[in-house]
């Protein structure tokens, strides 16, 4: 098959096409065909080596939609020929044709969903569900501030946020991506060092009641100022670089919360329900996903140069 290789990390040039065996399927996994492959920022660091850097040589990836060919023993013959999308963070990379996968971290997708809608959903999508849903317990009349609310997450995370009745509002880099997230029904705020006097310009003189931050270190301290008392901070990224320690004598004057949240920490099974509500909320309207740049697998070196230089919004995918 054909697939991005890496041999050495580095710049996004170390990601050149070339071709391998494909793989085949253990027990209790299944080969899928590889229609629509999900890029995520974290692909990118991990191809630096600045987070869980790979073995090599190392196929990036971990999340596609497309077609079961073949299943391993203990998988249901029912699952051959069928249309998923997944999220395998340690499984065979889907920068390729083809790529294996655990049948319990299958999308089985709905005829209606297309394979880009569906590539955008088992990373972003989950990971916004997890924000909305588990990681906190916002109702409505809720008050939320969602970083970098036109990228993959953020798109889908004021969706999930505005439909449960919270308030929110969304910062991104450039006027474009300001109108991407006023037209998503959030209160669009720039980057900057007033952006805490600017949420509470915008929210009648208070901070938020939760804080949605993939940026990290560059927000770090814009998030926890525009908390309101007893406010949450959820970091779930770091793409400016690790936050900073944080000290509990930051926290007690407004009896503020810190928190993270990763898709991994619970098993597959655990999102079965999520799995289904996201297609359904998508086909029933209430849910729209942003497709960004879509571009051939050839050119996963570009999808990472455009990721890294924050020129991307949207779901970002390569095509085999």
């Amino acid at each position: 098959m054909r697939a991005i290789i890496v041999h050495v990390l580095g710049d996004p040039d170390v990601l050149t096409l070339g071709s391998t065996e494909a793989p085949g399927p253990g027990p209790g996994e299944v080969l899928v065909r590889l229609h629509a492959i999900g890029v995520n920022f974290s692909d990118t660091e991990r191809r630096r080596g600045a987070y869980d850097p790979p073995e090599l040589p190392w196929i990036p990836g971990n999340e596609a939609a497309g077609v079961v060919e073949h299943v391993g023993h203990g998988v249901g013959a029912g699952w051959r020929g069928r249309r998923v999308a997944f999220w395998a963070p340690r499984t065979s990379g889907t920068y390729a044709e083809y790529a294996c996968v655990s049948a319990a971290a299958l999308f089985a997708l709905d005829d209606g969903l297309e394979f880009p809608v569906a590539a955008a959903l088992p990373v972003q999508g989950l990971t916004a569900y997890g924000l909305s849903h588990a990681a906190t317990t916002l109702t409505h009349g809720s008050t939320a501030l969602v970083h970098a609310a036109a990228g993959g997450v953020g798109v889908l995370l004021v969706q999930l946020l505005r439909n449960r009745g919270v308030r929110v509002f969304g910062t991104a880099s450039s006027p474009a991506k300001l109108e991407i997230v006023r037209d998503l029904g959030a209160v669009p705020l720039p980057y900057g060092p007033d952006l805490p006097g600017l949420v509470r310009a915008a929210n009648d003189g208070h901070g938020v009641d939760a804080v949605f931050d993939s940026v990290g270190r560059a927000t770090q301290a814009d998030s926890l100022a525009a908390l309101a008392p007893y406010g949450h901070l959820v970091f779930f990224g770091e793409a400016s670089g690790s936050p900073a320690p944080i000290h509990p004598d930051e926290l007690y004057g407004r009896s503020l919360k810190v928190s993270s949240f990763w898709l991994a920490t619970d098993p597959p099974e655990r999102w079965a329900p999520a799995r289904r509500e996201l297609q359904r909320w998508i086909l029933d309207g209430a849910l729209r996903v942003t497709l960004g740049d879509t571009l051939p697998l050839a050119e996963a070196a570009e999808a990472h140069r455009r990721l890294e230089q924050r020129r991307t919004h949207g779901k970002v995918l390569l095509v085999p």
